[in-house]
């Protein structure tokens, strides 16, 4: 029975490694995944249980935002209605950058269901974007004052 709880506690121990190891590997920070869109990743909740949000600067300005899973694999819907960034512009105006839910017939996603959000403006003029998304819901999970720090993306920036 021993052998059994010691062989037991070594493969979890591996399992639990084997995402920052697998990444350390590839030439990333142990919490750092390669982000699918080529944008800037925000982690929600402790790095393996939480969530994760893409921010990509779109070619004509405006912010999208990706819901993802925890290691970057998957979107995540949820049915959030908008997705709010509380911003003070550099003439030290406080300001919310509102993102909408995208609809996707193709995926199916709808407005409250889907992992898709855009800006109802172009956010170039606020960039560096710095903020505070105060509450997002994630399936049960609640993440408050999420700090957002987003200078744009390389793909963006060549465009």
């Amino acid at each position: 029975m021993k052998l059994f709880t010691y062989l037991f506690f070594i493969a979890s121990s591996l399992l639990f490694l084997s995402c920052g190891e697998e990444q350390h590997e590839g030439g990333h920070s142990a919490h750092d995944h390669p982000a699918p869109h080529g944008g800037q990743l925000v982690e929600l909740g402790e790095h393996g249980s939480g969530f994760n949000l893409e921010l990509v600067l779109h070619e004509q300005g405006f912010l999208q935002i990706y819901v993802l899973d925890a290691h970057v694999q998957n979107f995540v819907r949820i049915s959030a209605n908008s997705i709010d960034i509380e911003i003070t512009d550099q003439n030290g105006t406080e300001k919310i950058i509102t993102c909408e839910p995208v609809e996707d017939p193709i995926t199916g996603e709808t407005v409250g269901n889907t992992s898709l959000f855009t800006s109802t403006e172009r956010i170039n003029k606020f960039l560096p974007l710095k903020g505070v998304i105060n509450k997002i819901d994630i399936m049960e999970f609640p993440y408050e004052n999420v700090e957002i720090n987003f200078a744009g993306n390389e793909q963006a920036e060549h465009e």
